[in-house]
């Protein structure tokens, strides 16, 4: 503690009595505290008060392992604890019994006695399971970690039933008083010569950020597994209706210390089984208690996790994300789907990589946070399943480990991974790491959307490029075929029954005394006719056949695979229609003839002998008297 805190500490002191050890128990941490003083020693002066002589075997049985041959004697319990702990043991045992009352009309002894031994249990259990420290040094440290407040309403009763009230209890506490219950436990610890760890645990077991531990040390640690033993007896002792309301907030406290819900359930169950023993041996109330994995999965908990004003972390806003949260673990499915929703992302969840198969089907995700160690089927090969589907190959995939080792991430990543996560996930690290998907991902999708403008942009240009081509090979006024595209088509016709040695035939065809229609008519009429005629040869000519206009009132008639004499037949069909499809002008039916030019590819040696000798026999049908076929 500060030089600061020392001197409050002491000047509270002064005030009146702290709570404190009596009669044996007194003269047992005394004893305790000489350098020469023996088990035997202890053991007699324990023997000398028979009720915490039993109190201290039943609870060194408590303490010691299951399993382990029980404690019969003080002798017993004073070996295998040691000096020190029982010295430790005496305080608590002679404090509880000296203090299940008191003149603090505000103040609950028997919730107080419950929290206390709770959270000592809870400290106990999992600094064993974690491995962080020693098990029976924590289940004291976690019954002391309080004592402050049992020190304010011992001195001061009647105002600190008052400062009960207050929202902010430290503050009150500091307002009324001068300092806080905190700092009270740390200078009691100090005074019964407790390790200085011990002291400054205390101190921040409420607020473990504001310690100056170093996050990741040994000590760091500790302090956060008391922090959570804390917690952990909060809802241990609480009403239902309060129960319900801690239990998210305590979920989120295991995952940041690496305790998931199988290992949460069985701690929970054995705090509860061992609180029963503790309330009966100190003659204190504790509530009756469900199995904790019924309070975990209690329907109601999720409406009061969603209800949370502020979940520990800030993850990154702005691009939201399409989330596949992959956990065989309920509570944690819960509580990230719930953290991730509250910063706007869409969260759907799956118990194991089967099922996040299946949900791939449906709806893909943009970033899947996958844990590595799942039944059916793990995070691995639910990567490498993921990643033969080459639609799923730009989903963004986190990895959630327990192990960090080289060897397991060269795993990770050639399964497919883009990222890991270490569990247990750091609030701060997870955001960090969203932020750098949340990149990678619209960067992705910036340039999916620059390939979709590019390709649309180029359908576009495709489309608008034929729409010009068929513009430019097409006549405006009939819709035919234009003289370009004819020429062209008559090439590649030439060409192809060269080549297979077939015939090909070309029409010159000409409206007869068509100068005079749009003399007499207007050149309105002229285009009417214009059009008829076309729709008349296309109507005519077989499907195999090209009609063109060329220009004014001529156009061209190429018909594959015919020689002369078929040609011949198939101008006339056409000659014979355009003459059946008279045109109304000013209120009279007006003939329209056609004169056909025609030739084949016969001894010609070009298309430009065909196009000359086409026309020449179409001169040849105007001077016959016009609305004929000349072939020679």
């Amino acid at each position: 503690m500060s030089k600061v805190v020392d001197q409050q500490f002491e000047a509270f002191k002064a005030h009146g009595s702290l709570p404190s050890p009596r009669g044996v128990a007194l003269q047992i941490i005394q004893l305790a505290d000489r350098d020469d003083t023996t088990i035997g020693q202890i053991a007699r002066l324990i023997g000398s008060d028979p009720a915490l002589a039993g109190n201290i075997v039943k609870v060194a049985n408590l303490l010691t392992h299951r399993g382990s041959r029980p404690i019969a004697s003080v002798a017993d319990a004073v070996t295998i604890q040691g000096i020190k702990s029982v010295r430790q043991l005496a305080l608590s045992l002679s404090l509880v019994d000296a203090h299940r009352h008191g003149a603090c009309a505000g103040f609950d002894y028997q919730k107080f006695w419950a929290h206390s031994v709770c959270t000592g249990i809870a400290a106990q259990q999992i600094v064993a399971k974690m491995q962080v420290g020693v098990a029976d040094e924590a289940f004291l440290l976690g019954l002391l970690s309080k004592i402050g407040r049992l020190a304010l309403a011992t001195v001061f009763p009647a105002e600190y039933a008052r400062v009960l009230t207050a929202d902010n209890l430290t503050e009150a506490e500091h307002a009324a008083f001068g300092i806080d219950h905190n700092q009270i436990t740390a200078g009691m610890l100090a005074d019964w010569g407790m390790p200085k760890l011990f002291q400054e645990i205390s101190l921040y077991i409420e607020r473990p950020e504001a310690s100056e531990f170093h996050e990741g040390e040994r000590n760091w640690r500790l302090l956060q597994l008391m922090h959570f033993s804390d917690r952990l007896a909060a809802v241990c002792t609480a009403e239902a209706s309060e129960r319900y309301r801690l239990i998210p907030r305590l979920m989120l406290l295991a995952t940041r210390v690496g305790i998931e819900s199988g290992t949460l359930i069985e701690i929970g169950d054995r705090v509860i089984a061992s609180l029963r023993e503790w309330s009966a041996l100190l003659g204190i109330f504790v509530p009756a208690l469900p199995p904790f994995e019924e309070m975990l999965n209690a329907d109601s908990m999720a409406s009061e996790l969603l209800g949370l004003d502020a979940l520990p972390g800030s993850l990154p806003v702005g691009f939201k994300l399409r989330i596949l949260l992959v956990d065989d673990d309920r509570a944690i499915r819960l509580l990230y789907k719930t953290l991730l929703e509250k910063s706007g992302h869409t969260v759907t969840t799956a118990c194991n990589g089967r099922e996040a198969l299946e949900s791939l089907q449906a709806s893909v995700p943009q970033l899947i946070i996958s844990d590595w160690m799942m039944p059916e089927m793990d995070g691995i090969e639910f990567c490498r399943e993921l990643r033969k589907n080459p639609e799923w190959h730009k989903i963004y995939v986190f990895i959630v480990t327990a192990q960090e080792s080289t060897d397991r991430l060269i795993e990770a990543f050639e399964a497919g991974a883009n990222d890991y996560l270490s569990k247990p996930i750091n609030p701060k690290v997870l955001a960090a790491r969203l932020r750098s998907a949340q990149r990678i991902v619209q960067m992705q999708e910036a340039q999916e959307e620059d390939r979709l403008q590019l390709r649309q942009f180029a359908d576009e240009l495709a489309l608008s490029n034929k729409r010009l081509q068929t513009l430019a090979l097409t006549d405006a006024l009939t819709g035919l075929p234009n003289r370009r595209y004819g020429m062209e088509r008559l090439e590649q016709e030439w060409a192809i029954a060269m080549r297979a040695g077939r015939p090909v035939c070309c029409m010159m065809v000409d409206i007869d005394h068509f100068k005079a229609v749009n003399d007499n008519y207007g050149h309105q009429l002229g285009d009417e006719a214009l059009k008829l005629v076309a729709l008349s040869l296309q109507q005519a000519a077989r499907k195999q056949d090209v009609v063109c206009r060329l220009g004014g009132e001529e156009f061209m008639v190429i018909c594959p695979d015919s020689d002369l004499r078929a040609g011949y037949t198939y101008a006339e069909r056409l000659r014979q229609h355009v003459a059946a499809q008279p045109i109304q002008a000013q209120g009279k039916s007006l003939q329209l003839t056609v004169s056909i030019g025609l030739t084949d590819n016969a001894n010609l040696d070009s298309t430009e002998a065909m196009l000359h000798q086409a026309d020449t026999r179409l001169y040849a049908a105007k001077a016959s008297g016009r609305n004929c076929t000349v072939v020679g």
